[in-house]
């Protein structure tokens, strides 16, 4: 395992982590000034993007007044206002004042949601429209921005003569003036990518005096999606949702373009293309994502309206080389294989360190799984979620196969990195008429131990049988470090949907999937037990659920033929063949 992190780099960070406050406040406090505007802005065209993707289940109780985040909520009650009231945590801030839950509340049809919404605005910007220390941070002002821009509607934009029609029109310019200042301190990422497309987001939306903010965006939006988009379609993170994510970012931007007779740029209409079917390649049997690298199932409603609104047929394919991953998809059942290594710094804060972690789900619902993350969670699961226990895969010595950066001082610098990486991975795939046989291996343990896993797939051309091959061995040429025994375990991690039996003789299970499929999980090693697990991609708890665990003890100088460095399992559906 090689160190990601150079010596040299917690300082440098510290340093510019120290000082870049200083000038931030500064320059925003002359930016906020008196809160006076020197341009007026007689209009801002009302475009805006074609889909609606709110959920209307969160938008009943944002019309009471209850705001509910992560577990967290704050009531204000049906004329209350979330401005003036202390909130629960800096974290339910963050949310609160980054407008996210706009685009639920606007799902109502009825139009009370919007006039809600207008209320919400327009009281934000009476309380905190001139600057705020914590508000005008800029990762919460680009996403504030995005928000209010992306459903800035007619309504929004009535009365123009009037002292609040231009106060709403005033408080937008002067908040993208400062994010076009301020850019550069936005994270990495997602962050990034967002405050861009908002300061185009801006230039398109202004009638008059658009100040640059069009070109400047989407010349920042070009470079992003260099960095960020891969060139198989996925986000440089790894993560299913961050990919979902970075697809509505652009497709948000691209449809208000297009509603405004603006042409963006040929990058991010590639961008765009490459997105679909990447989204599309990580959705499961439920339509919902897999739960890799800090995702969450995210809703299907969600998934649907933005494939739907690219252009293009949104086909997943089998095999993304540069993101990382394999998908085989036979009969009702879909697998999604992490065949990937760690993400580089700085887009590695959520990656999880278990390469060849897989996922599978049939025709009636997912069956295994990973146990996910999802930001409504309890931020206390952020971490271990991450480690290899967390996965469906083979861990070693009840270790991952890397390291994150221990909790201290620099990960308050640089977030929660990842120190050693868990790869590299190799991959093979090989498709016949009676299925798809995968091959891969990782060698995370080898640093230490001296051995690579590899992990072998098989699934026949009906998806009903599934088979599995977990070895530990000695790579050729190489010497082994320790000769002893080192215990393992293989983790098979189940949806809250799935209800296990064990057998008596502890070689086999009964697997009920939303209690309609039945299937047989069989091993030859073990014996199997089952364990509690957990499941945190959906909600905003954790939910109990259940794993089958392997467990043996593998030779450090094995070549992963025998029995105790291999283990074969497989899975079963329990239907007759001729039906």
């Amino acid at each position: 395992m090689s160190q990601r992190i150079p010596f040299w780099t917690p300082y440098a960070s510290l340093v510019k982590a120290q000082l870049q406050p200083l000038f931030s406040r500064s320059t925003f406090a002359r930016h906020a000034g008196s809160g006076k505007f020197k341009t007026r802005i007689s209009a801002f065209h009302p475009a805006a993007p074609s889909f609606k993707i709110g959920d209307s289940r969160a938008a009943e109780k944002l019309m009471k007044g209850q705001f509910e985040y992560s577990g967290q909520s704050l009531d204000v009650g049906l004329q209350g206002d979330p401005w003036t009231v202390a909130v629960p945590s800096m974290d339910f801030a963050y949310w609160l004042h980054g407008f996210d839950w706009l685009q639920d509340l606007l799902s109502q049809k009825n139009g009370i949601g919007q006039a809600r919404a207008i209320g919400y605005v327009d009281s934000w910007i009476v309380t905190y429209g001139k600057w705020n220390d914590f508000s005008w941070q800029a990762d919460i002002l680009a996403r504030r921005l995005f928000n209010w821009l992306t459903l800035w509607t007619p309504t929004f934009s009535d009365n123009v003569d009037s002292a609040i029609g231009r106060r709403r029109r005033g408080a937008v310019y002067k908040q993208l003036k400062a994010l076009k200042t301020h850019y550069k301190s936005t994270q990495p990422g997602l962050a990034r990518l967002r405050a861009a497309a908002a300061l185009a987001m801006g230039g398109a939306k202004l009638v008059e005096r658009a100040d640059g903010f069009l070109a400047r965006g989407l010349d920042l939006l070009d470079a992003e999606i260099d960095v960020q988009i891969l060139s198989d379609g996925g986000h440089v993170s790894r993560s299913p949702g961050q990919t979902l994510e970075a697809l509505e970012i652009l497709l948000s931007l691209d449809t208000l373009l297009q509603d405004r007779g603006v042409e963006g740029s040929r990058h991010m209409s590639r961008a765009i293309d490459r997105l679909t079917p990447m989204v599309a390649f990580f959705r499961h049997s439920d339509g919902a994502l897999g739960t890799f690298h800090g995702s969450g199932e995210s809703r299907k409603a969600r998934i649907d309206q933005l494939l739907k609104a690219a252009p293009g047929e949104a086909k997943p394919f089998g095999y993304c080389p540069h993101t990382g991953y394999q998908r085989v998809e036979r009969g009702g059942a879909t697998l999604i294989v992490d065949s990937g290594t760690s993400p580089n710094r700085p887009y590695d804060t959520r990656a999880h360190m278990a390469p060849l972690a897989f996922e599978l789900s049939v025709a009636k619902g997912r069956m295994i799984v990973n146990c996910g993350w999802n930001d409504m969670q309890p931020r206390a699961w952020q971490r271990p979620v991450r480690a290899a226990a967390a996965h469906s895969t083979l861990i070693l010595d009840n270790r991952s196969p890397g390291r994150l950066l221990p909790e201290g001082w620099k990960t308050n610098i640089l977030g929660a990195a990842i120190l050693d990486e868990s790869g590299p991975v190799k991959a093979a795939r090989k498709e016949q008429s009676s299925g798809v046989w995968l091959e891969m291996t990782h060698d995370g343990y080898r640093a230490d131990y001296g051995l690579s896993h590899r992990r072998r797939f098989f699934v026949d051309d009906k998806g009903d049988d599934i088979r599995g091959e977990d070895s530990l061995y000695v790579p050729l040429g190489s010497q082994p470090i320790r000769r002893d025994e080192i215990a393992f375990d293989i983790r098979f991690h189940f949806h809250p949907d799935v209800r296990v039996s064990l057998s008596q003789d502890q070689q086999s299970a009964l697997l009920i999937v939303d209690g309609k499929s039945g299937w047989r999980f069989r091993s030859d090693g073990g014996p199997i037990k089952v364990e509690p697990s957990v499941y945190l991609s959906q909600g905003h708890k954790p939910v109990k659920t259940q794993q089958l665990v392997i467990s043996g003890k593998a030779y450090g100088d094995g070549d992963g033929e025998s029995r105790s460095n291999r283990v074969r399992w497989s899975l079963r559906e329990l239907k007759s063949r001729t039906s």
